[in-house]
């Protein structure tokens, strides 16, 4: 029987698949791997061992191989030969074993060497694949990998930055002094070392408001639905106008409102407002005037990421909540607000969204249940967005939250 052969393709992805679990970036916090070579007498690992870690299997369509034991010889002498073409890899005289070809740094020169030839790169789609940044980024200079961090709160997504580490520290500053636009979006670009500031003081402020949610009596581990709350604030789209809506002209207010009662809105927030009620008769009467948003306007714009399950607003007030049905439609719905760089339209309005999670989601879904279930809660609370939600803007780190590797992370690392 004829020896198979990997295509070009499926060679170039089981050859860098492997150059990422013995590279710099992995093997230092991938404490499965470290102990398998620790435990050889030549710094070498069972290359079937690594065949059959989930991304191989995908590579090499070996949808049936459940363990080590289960990988064909067939397969293990060609990926064997694909191997021997790196070097940064050597592989044994019988092609059953792999393993770096130079020793791991000490972790503190290793640290400054990766941070020196590594960028951050934002904002990004959170279904953005690495596979499109590496070939994006690969027309600059060569890229070793791609890391995408999770969110700081949401650990299940995509934080919306990504690491990009390149063969080179002349390579990543070259980069860095490009203006570079990937999928409609400008990126703004930023040494590793500046990511890893700004992600530490995130994880500290989501430790403190967790600490303090315990404090006043919140069960972090309250039942309520999570990640699918968003924050929007609305402003103007013309320039000179307010941050709050246009109302309605005088006359149509005179005629319309059920409320006769006149504010000053010099002098009273949005919270303070004598606000008319969303019925069917004020959809009618301001469904085309484009200086009011209605709840049906936004439920529109939102629902395009995915079920809306409740638009947390009156007219007039400047801000509001949207509650989703997944939580990925909530991410998708900031992503998209950040993309669009100032938020996203509606009508004469710029929405600006921020997820809110930490205290300011446990504060909310309180005062819903301490409103007995009823739907309105989000004019008692004040707006969250930005720095205020308990989740920072967007979460930033490693592959798992955090460039330096943290416990249980080993095996979420390889699938990289």
């Amino acid at each position: 029987m004829a020896m198979p052969s990997l295509g070009e393709d499926t060679a170039k992805a089981v050859l860098r698949q492997v150059e990422f679990y013995f590279g710099d970036s992995n093997l230092p916090k991938d404490d499965f791997l470290k102990t398998k070579i620790n435990e050889s007498e030549d710094d070498m690992v069972s290359l079937a061992l690594i065949c059959s870690f989930s991304k191989m299997r995908g590579h090499l369509n070996l949808t049936e191989v459940k363990k080590a034991e289960d990988v064909p010889d067939c397969t293990l002498k060609v990926v064997a030969q694909t191997l021997r073409t790196s070097s940064s890899l050597k592989v044994s005289e019988d092609g059953k074993k792999v393993g770096r070809s130079t020793k791991l740094l000490e972790p503190a020169e290793l640290i400054e060497q990766l941070d020196s030839r590594t960028i951050a790169a934002s904002p990004l789609e959170l279904n953005v694949q690495r596979e499109a940044l590496e070939a994006f980024f690969g027309q600059y200079a060569k890229v070793n990998s791609v890391r995408l961090p999770r969110h700081v709160v949401q650990r299940k997504y995509f934080c919306g930055t990504a690491l990009i580490e390149f063969s080179a520290a002349e390579d990543a500053q070259t980069v860095l002094e490009q203006s570079l636009v990937f999928a409609g979006a400008e990126l703004e670009l930023k040494p590793n070392k500046d990511f890893d500031v700004i992600r530490e003081k995130e994880v500290e402020k989501f430790e403190r408001n967790r600490s303090i949610t315990t404090s006043n009596g919140l069960n972090a581990e309250e039942k309520h639905p999570k990640g699918v709350l968003v924050a929007f604030k609305l402003k103007s789209a013309s320039a000179g106008d307010s941050a709050e809506q246009n109302g309605p002209d005088e006359k149509k207010t005179a005629e319309n409102e059920t409320d006769k009662e006149k504010v000053d809105d010099k002098h009273e927030s949005p919270i303070d407002k004598v606000v008319e009620k969303e019925n069917k008769s004020s959809i009618s009467i301001y469904k085309d005037d484009m200086n009011v948003v209605l709840r049906e306007d936004l439920k529109d714009v939102f629902k395009k990421f995915g079920t809306v399950k409740y638009v947390d607003f009156r007219i007039r007030e400047d801000k509001g909540y949207i509650r989703f049905e997944q939580p990925e439609a909530a991410q998708k719905a900031h992503a998209a607000s950040v993309s669009a760089k100032g938020g996203l339209v509606v009508k004469n309005f710029i929405a600006n969204v921020e997820p809110v999670t930490g205290v300011a989601e446990s504060e909310y879904w309180s005062l819903l249940r301490g409103n007995q279930g009823k739907h309105r809660v989000g004019n008692h609370l004040h707006w969250r967005g930005g720095k205020n939600n308990g989740g920072g803007k967007r979460g930033r780190d490693g592959e798992n939250g955090s460039p330096r590797g943290r416990p249980n992370e080993a095996k979420r690392a390889r699938e990289a």
